[in-house]
């Protein structure tokens, strides 16, 4: 990258300033500059990272490349994966999730409301008439005035997801042993979930989390391994904590999907037809508000940075 003096120095983090603008270079991530390459942005959700990408920048063929690439936190950044926003005409817009292995990902909630809010952001750009957005064909959100971002310096900005009833018809919630420990397993969703309530399990101690993790990723409930949440009620009616163990990463700081499936169970054994879910992670809180017509599901989004990416 240039610096003032239009040199270009190679040391890693390297402090610059470009047209009023301050940024680093790190290896070949370089921020604000001049090159040919690709340009992204690193958002968070609730504790959930993830580098976004204008999916007409780069070919479906050579997005997984780039995708364990640069979630490669050792030579790029560190995220939980990537989301390309390919436009598929004036009212949709799909969102393409990829690990940092570069496999295909599955549903991410917490990715989902940053896609959303990206195209806000970026909604003349994009020339899009929002009206849907679209994740693997099945999930569509529509915008609340009062979640929009117009700040996106603000600390608690947020946004809502609307999921429509047939989707919400979908979800399932049954009752699951495993090894004596008691849960409900829930599908629907996209990935597998466990959930346990603490309140039911009140001997467990977090020192068995891990444990119960592994012997239900082998159970054959689920064949393709599966995620587990701890939920325990706290305080006020309809707000919970929940611990949350990931297939093929163990313990994360927050998982949407998983906050979705917990206030399932919640409002179906739980605490039957409450409206407004609250659960707290360490990554942070996302609610979710049970309708006639829609499921709503709201959470903090905020952007962290530009970037830009040397083509390789």
């Amino acid at each position: 990258m240039k610096d003032k003096n239009g040199s270009c120095n190679g040391s890693a983090k390297r402090l610059i300033e470009k047209d009023g603008s301050r940024g680093f270079c790190s290896r070949r991530v370089c921020f604000l500059a001049n090159r040919q390459g690709i340009n992204f942005e690193k958002w968070i959700a609730a504790g959930n990272s993830f580098i976004i990408v204008d999916g007409s920048s780069l070919e479906n063929q050579d997005r997984p490349v780039f995708s364990e690439k640069i979630t490669n936190s050792k030579s790029y950044i560190d995220a939980d994966g990537v989301l390309f926003v390919d436009i598929i005409n004036d009212e949709l817009i799909r969102c393409d999730i990829y690990n940092r292995d570069g496999s295909n990902g599955e549903f991410s909630l917490n990715g989902f409301r940053i896609a959303v809010a990206y195209c806000y952001l970026h909604k003349e750009r994009l020339s899009w008439a929002w009206t849907s957005l679209a994740l693997d064909k099945w999930i569509s959100s529509q915008l609340s005035e009062k979640w929009q971002i117009d700040n996106i310096s603000q600390k608690k900005n947020c946004f809502s997801v609307n999921l429509k009833k047939d989707i919400i018809d979908d979800f399932e919630c049954t009752q699951v042993n495993i090894d004596g420990i008691n849960g409900w397993s829930v599908s629907g969703i996209g990935n597998p979930h466990f959930v346990v309530s603490l309140d039911f399990e009140a001997n467990l101690r977090e020192s068995d989390y891990s444990k119960i993790f592994e012997k239900a990723s082998m159970n054959e409930n689920f064949p393709f391994g599966v995620n587990v949440h701890f939920i325990k009620r706290i305080n006020k009616l309809g707000e919970y904590s929940i611990e949350t163990y990931e297939r093929g990463v163990g313990r994360t700081l927050s998982c949407g999907s998983g906050s979705l499936a917990s206030s399932i169970c919640i409002n179906k054994k739980l605490e039957k037809d409450i409206e407004i879910i609250k659960t707290q992670s360490n990554g942070g809180t996302l609610e979710v508000s049970f309708g006639d017509a829609s499921l709503t599901c709201k959470g903090p989004v905020k952007k962290m940075f530009d970037g830009f990416l040397e083509l390789f």
